[in-house]
């Protein structure tokens, strides 16, 4: 669906009764958009919030927050309040694992 010139992608949490394929699928999907990648590549660093990612990434607010949105309903980061801002990081240390061997299998340089 399209609405204003933009695709509108709805991603939802996969329930225990889909399949373990479909389950690594739904994964990899949420893993699969550059934007996303590059916000877990910056969470495998530490924990960073949305204002510093924003930055850091050179994208709008709300932009990084419909990505997080997605990255954390897979399961992938974990948010955490700190007074007004939402910080984020990894939900299992094995994420920062799997991006270092597709870049090694890729022949990549680390994320910087």
């Amino acid at each position: 669906m399209h609405v204003f010139g933009y695709k509108i992608v709805r991603i939802t949490i996969m329930p225990e009764t889909q399949s373990d394929d479909m389950r690594l699928a739904a994964l990899f999907r949420a893993m699969g958009h550059p934007t996303r990648l590059r916000i877990l590549e910056r969470i495998t660093a530490g924990e960073f919030c949305v204002s510093e990612l924003e930055t850091d990434l050179d994208r709008r607010q709300a932009n990084i927050s419909q990505h997080l949105a997605i990255l954390r309903d897979r399961g992938l980061v974990t948010p955490l309040r700190k007074g007004k801002m939402v910080c984020y990081r990894l939900a299992n240390g094995r994420v920062a694992e799997l991006i270092h061997r597709g870049r090694d299998i890729l022949g990549l340089a680390a994320d910087k």
